[in-house]
């Protein structure tokens, strides 16, 4: 699924069918990469959603975990959202803003991260901060491929 699908879909607890919150954005980790929580636009108390808490990402709706279930995220409060940011790699070259993210529903694996023009895959991630997100240098002379068609 790409982010961009995600952002503004409602979070649902998954016993009483309330709305917790509406997705707004996310936090990325390594080793392996992912989305390791979701931003949240809060009905309830909860701005940061662990990934462990969701049960599943339905055509409508996150369905997360009943509160008593969830465990707090491990993630910064005050981590940055990845997108939006500058896509550079680990030598210092700038490709642009990350525009979109695709990951794997069932994990937060992540499959690609698109900027303008260039097309990598998730598991380049090495780090996302305030500035940039930085992937690893592709091998000399390999040409950042064109994302591919929606």
């Amino acid at each position: 699924m790409m982010f961009a699908q995600a952002k503004g879909r409602k979070v649902v607890d998954a016993t009483t069918a309330e709305t917790v919150g509406t997705v707004t954005g996310c936090v990325l980790a390594t080793e392996p990469a992912r989305i390791a929580a979701l931003r949240l636009k809060p009905q309830e108390d909860v701005r940061l959603l662990a990934w462990e808490d969701i049960r599943a990402f339905g055509p409508d709706a996150v369905i997360v975990s009943p509160a008593a279930d969830r465990t707090a995220s491990t993630t910064a409060a005050d981590a940055p959202d990845p997108l939006g940011k500058q896509l550079l790699t680990a030598s210092g070259q700038q490709l642009g803003p990350l525009l979109d993210i695709e990951f794997d529903t069932t994990d937060g694996h992540l499959r690609r991260l698109i900027g303008a023009g260039v097309e990598v895959s998730g598991d380049a991630l090495l780090g996302a901060g305030t500035y940039a997100v930085v992937i690893a240098d592709t091998p000399p002379g390999t040409p950042p491929k064109d994302p591919a068609p929606q």
